[in-house]
């Protein structure tokens, strides 16, 4: 064949390899490249979508963020004056309150009198320890012990029957000086430490350890007191949780007074409309960009008739723009869309209407339960993501828009392909057409040629 192609016009001089070159081009600019255009295109749609998919995700979050209640909890603790540590878990109760520490709540600490070592003898017979903590309703541990037990066997022995309330230790307090220690682990004035001894038989115990009068009360057991908004309140610990709901107080200096305001915390709320806000224009910037159809300039984006693409734009504009049943908007939390179609915030209007009613705001945005009317209503950023949902779920819109450009493309390469297929099969026929046709008409010069000379032979 090839043989055949290299040598075709030699007898003809007009069937070439040329012509079917020529041929070839022009049905390739014919049919291929429309479809190598088409192709071309489909390119910049899965680019250009892959960009809005992003975008509208990113969208998405902050609007997810606007329509739940979690970026509505946080809150902010502003303490003046008094040594107080105030922390507010995220949905506490907002207040402003002052307390002032009165007294601070103690463990109770008894310390013996003082044994030669750490190995002394402190029973002469065997025995039972009784410790118990608390007057109004004690606790009593039993902690057996052994005739010539040491000092430091007892404390063992303490710590291992007691040690859930009660600490045993040994401290050198001078020359040849120790003394058992017993700390609460607890504070509050019912952690009392108070000892007695049952010996089985003869003294058991000396009587530095079996007597609680032998003790020194180096700390005493008592309760926290502190004067919270102008009424007396007393705890069993510094740290106080069951005051405020979702706050816990730690007090810390006998005598202070400080002023505490929790409030919610605007800077996260505000933070999330200043990152939706700009997520908006940057996804509507884009989506015009796409859609454009400029019949001055002739500028068309990838999208250009593609209604969905505009659907997405404007359900969303539609939303942002709405009015609720009580003439309430966007428009009154500082969100403003000019005649561009670009979105801007003043976040001093919103933090105003967060002072004066930040249950109205969070209603407004989230939607929930309105006590005054008592009905559901629905909020705008909820609105808002259920819509987006539609969108961005799956097998949603956005996965049957990709999937039918998946189906685009697949059929513009079937379609290249095919096309290909029949103008190679074409071509290739028109070749051996073209051989055929150059050698009849090569034969046929050949005894033209003949008849001439013939012609002319007998004329002379």
């Amino acid at each position: 064949m090839s043989s055949s192609i290299s040598s075709l016009g030699i007898g003809s001089g007009v069937l070439t390899s040329d012509v079917i070159d020529q041929l070839r081009e022009a049905d390739d600019a014919r049919i291929i490249t429309p479809l190598d255009n088409k192709l071309e295109l489909q390119d910049k749609k899965d680019e250009a979508f892959k960009l809005l998919d992003t975008l509208l995700t990113s969208f998405k979050s902050s609007v997810s963020s606007l329509s739940l209640g979690a970026v509505y909890q946080n809150r902010t603790v502003d303490i003046t004056g008094g040594d107080l540590e105030v922390t507010a878990e995220a949905g506490s109760d907002i207040e402003a309150f002052s307390l002032e520490t009165t007294k601070l709540a103690q463990q109770n600490i008894k310390q013996s009198a003082a044994f030669t070592s750490r190995t002394e003898s402190v029973a002469d017979s065997d025995g039972t320890m009784h410790l118990s903590i608390g007057t109004t309703d004690p606790v009593t541990f039993d902690i057996a012990y052994t005739s010539g037990a040491t000092l430091e066997e007892l404390a063992e022995a303490i710590n291992e029957e007691a040690g859930s309330k009660v600490t045993a230790s040994i401290i050198q307090t001078g020359d040849e000086e120790y003394s058992l220690i017993l700390r609460s682990d607890e504070t509050g004035a019912e952690q009392n430490i108070s000892i007695s001894d049952t010996p089985d038989s003869g003294a058991g115990l000396v009587d530095a350890i079996s007597d609680t009068a032998s003790y020194t009360d180096v700390l005493e057991a008592q309760d926290a007191e502190f004067i919270y908004n102008g009424i007396e309140i007393t705890r069993s610990s510094n740290s106080i949780s069951d005051l405020i709901n979702g706050v816990t107080l730690n007090l810390k200096t006998e005598g202070e007074i400080a002023n505490v305001d929790i409030k919610q915390d605007q800077t996260a709320i505000t933070t999330e409309m200043s990152l939706l806000v700009e997520s908006y224009n940057t996804l509507i910037t884009n989506i015009h960009d796409m859609t454009l159809s400029d019949q001055e300039t002739g500028a068309t984006g990838v999208f250009n008739g593609e209604g969905f693409i505009r659907t997405v734009s404007r359900e969303i504009n539609t939303i942002m723009t709405s009015v609720n049943g009580d003439n309430d908007s966007l428009v009154n939390y500082g969100i403003d869309i000019d005649r561009d179609g670009v979105m801007s915030f003043d976040a001093s209007v919103l933090e105003s209407k967060i002072n004066t009613d930040s249950d109205a705001v969070e209603l407004f945005f989230t939607g929930g339960f309105d006590s005054e009317s008592e009905l559901t209503k629905t909020g705008v950023f909820e609105t808002l993501n259920d819509k987006l949902n539609e969108f961005t779920k799956f097998n949603g819109l956005i996965d049957g828009f990709e999937t039918n450009m998946e189906r685009q493309r697949e059929s513009l390469t079937e379609q290249r392909t095919r096309q290909i297929d029949l103008l190679d099969t074409r071509y290739e026929i028109m070749a051996k057409q073209f051989v055929a046709y150059d050698a009849i008409i090569s034969k046929l010069t050949s005894q033209f040629a003949s008849l001439e000379l013939q012609i002319q032979a007998d004329s002379s």
